[in-house]
């Protein structure tokens, strides 16, 4: 039988659980590769974040700087007269435009400024004695001119004596109006935080949004923050990259479609080859093996066809990897040797030298004794015919070499049945096979019989596996022969048994039968 070597993968799963790998390999691909869109958006957002929370904080700093430097200006009046100081302080007030107002500080109390004083606004508290001028700043819910507008104190200290100075916020919340025209930009002082609408509210009411972004300001005590909800992000995601989930999906649905069309071909298939063996629509073809010095027939190989009732003839190439790897390649076997003990058994020929009828099996076949009693029916079946059972060792699977394997093949060959390797050095074998299994002959493969051509060098390899048979007393047998000069040059090397369409292509059972009687009338001449 010659047999396909891409066995599908998913041959061993039942037929349920088949169909719906439709459905999750798909999913899966189109979760999969939404995570990654996921993670490229959510990328993207945090690095726009970063831009804005760096612009804004430029901007703030900048605020801030002018109104540090006023009140370093202011530093120099401390300790004058109220009265003689008053109109600097308001000439100071006015160069910048969000510096409201600046106050002059002693012993923690304002006792100078350019407005009316505000009694309930709250210094930074101030130890006295302490010479340093470091700048310190908080937030204040408005003065006594701007009640409703939140505002920044700013602080500067020389000993018992500092310098308060009002920022204005509102060009701040129209910055972080700019910046954070889809997002939430907030400024943070101590325990209390700014929101784009100048409104002050402590930290501990902050929601904990989809995205956090936080920067700091390295001059000032403050930090920005930026939320992004999981709504902002799934729109910006859609904005963004919806084409491309829209493609996505199309691809998942596409895909989806192609595994289940050919998922139910798969199942289809199978389930018709479990019907075809009930019905017997499994045949054995034979191809002739010569005896290529006398031109004589000496054997035959059995070849699996499937004649689909409704389909035809189905390529091997399609069923036997199913029948392999779904275990239906026992039952298949079991029929075919059924059919062939049938033919020879009611043929009214008797050979005067034995007759090899080979038969291909695979490593499932290895697994246990049943193989032997199928042996021994067989022989059983055409006891008096002459006939020798080869039985043929595919090598498209692995085959563990173990001591069910050892029995296996020793109770084969009590019974009289030779062992060989087909298809020798195209699959998983390998000296550990030829030594440790007993083989008794070789097939060569009819891809090393088209390296045989009267220039070429690659023949160099048909030689040394033919030479590796022989020094280990195996016999060859050469398939595949199509051209003369191919089957001389296996008859130099002592290769006698041969078969291909040089001789003959397989046969049906009626036609095989007058093959094999007009060889036997030939033979008898």
């Amino acid at each position: 039988m010659r047999w396909s070597l891409d066995a599908p993968v998913l041959a061993k799963l039942t037929n349920k659980h088949l169909m719906l790998l439709w459905v999750v390999i798909p999913l899966c691909l189109f979760v999969v590769s939404l995570v990654v869109i996921g993670a490229i958006a959510q990328h993207t957002l945090k690095k726009r974040a970063d831009n804005d929370i760096h612009s804004t904080i430029k901007f703030i700093d900048t605020i801030l700087d002018d109104a540090s430097g006023t009140a370093e200006e202011a530093l120099t009046l401390l300790g004058r007269p109220c009265g003689d100081v008053v109109d600097q302080l308001r000439i100071m007030s006015v160069k910048h435009s969000l510096v409201r107002t600046v106050n002059l500080i002693h012993n923690n109390v304002i006792y100078c400024g350019t407005v009316p004083l505000t009694p309930h606004l709250q210094l930074i508290p101030h130890t006295p004695g302490d010479n340093s001028s470091a700048t310190s700043i908080q937030f204040h819910n408005g003065t006594a001119l701007f009640p409703n507008i939140a505002v920044i104190i700013m602080h500067k200290y020389r000993g018992n004596d500092g310098v308060s100075t009002i920022i204005d916020t509102q060009y701040m919340s129209y910055m972080m109006n700019i910046v954070g025209t889809d997002n939430q930009v907030m400024v943070i002082i101590g325990n209390q935080f700014l929101s784009p609408l100048g409104k002050l509210a402590p930290v501990s009411g902050l929601v904990n949004e989809y995205i956090g972004v936080t920067g700091h300001s390295q001059k000032y005590p403050y930090k920005l923050q930026v939320s992004i909800s999981r709504h902002r992000f799934f729109a910006d995601l859609l904005d963004t990259y919806g084409v491309v989930v829209l493609f996505l999906a199309v691809v998942s649905i596409v895909t989806s479609l192609l595994i289940r069309n050919w998922l139910k071909a798969l199942t289809s298939i199978r389930t018709t080859m479990a019907h075809g063996l009930k019905r017997s629509e499994f045949e054995a073809f034979f191809q002739p093996v010569m005896d290529a010095k006398n031109n004589c027939c000496t054997g035959v190989e059995i070849l699996a066809r499937w004649n689909h009732p409704t389909d035809g003839v189905v390529s091997p190439e399609v069923f036997i990897p199913l029948a392999e790897e779904s275990g239906m390649i026992v039952p298949l076997t079991q029929q075919l040797m059924k059919q062939v003990a049938e033919v020879v058994a009611r043929t009214p020929v008797f050979w005067r030298e034995s007759l090899h009828i080979a038969v291909n099996i695979s490593a499932i076949h290895l697994l246990n004794l049943q193989i032997v009693d199928d042996c021994r029916e067989f022989l059983q079946s055409v006891q008096g015919k002459k006939i020798t059972l080869l039985l043929e060792l595919t090598e498209r699977q692995s085959i563990e070499i173990n001591d069910v394997t050892l029995q296996v093949l020793s109770a084969l060959q009590e019974i009289g049945v030779r062992i060989g390797i087909d298809d020798f050095g195209t699959g998983y074998s390998g000296l550990s096979y030829l030594s440790k299994m007993n083989i008794d002959f070789l097939k060569l493969d009819k891809s090393f019989i088209a390296m045989i051509a009267l220039e070429s060098t690659t023949k160099i390899i048909v030689d040394v596996v033919i030479d590796l048979a022989q020094k280990l007393n195996m016999q060859v047998i050469a398939e595949g022969v199509e051209h003369l000069h191919q089957k001389q040059y296996l008859l130099d090397k002592k290769v006698i048994f041969q078969q291909g369409f040089l001789f003959s292509k397989p046969l049906p059972i009626a036609q095989f039968q007058r093959y094999f009687s007009q060889e036997h009338e030939r033979r008898k001449q």
